[in-house]
């Protein structure tokens, strides 16, 4: 389902960035909205993944490193819908709405990168 959505949302902006025309404000709500609910799967989806990582402590080399990644996988996944949102509202909104928005999306990609680079080379 989440998979599903999230491709409808990429192919959709594809289109919409290839033609070169600017979107309907109803392609674009539906586009945002579209994408706003796979962002919230996706939180969702890392909430439950770092619930199930800190559950157990790894005993060995080998079970640290699957916690790291999957540590990284989840939060690697959670940014590129969080990219793909920004590139969405980016397109689609206008005036206050859009720069505040974009900002406080560049913000909070910003601070997921900065705390998982290191442990996520």
């Amino acid at each position: 389902m989440k998979n599903s959505i999230a491709a409808a949302a990429a192919a959709a902006m594809f289109g919409l960035l290839v033609s070169g025309q600017q979107a309907r404000s109803d392609d674009c709500d539906d586009l945002v909205t579209s994408v706003e609910t796979a962002v919230e799967v996706a939180s969702k989806v890392l909430e439950q993944n770092m619930a199930d990582i800190t559950k157990v402590k790894p005993s060995d080399d080998k079970e640290k490193a699957s916690v790291m990644n999957r540590f990284c996988s989840a939060s690697g996944e959670f940014l590129g819908f969080s990219r793909a949102y920004r590139v969405v509202v980016s397109e689609c909104l206008r005036g206050s709405k859009r720069r505040d928005t974009v900002a406080s999306l560049t913000k909070s990609i910003r601070s997921l990168e900065d705390s998982i680079i290191d442990t996520c080379k």
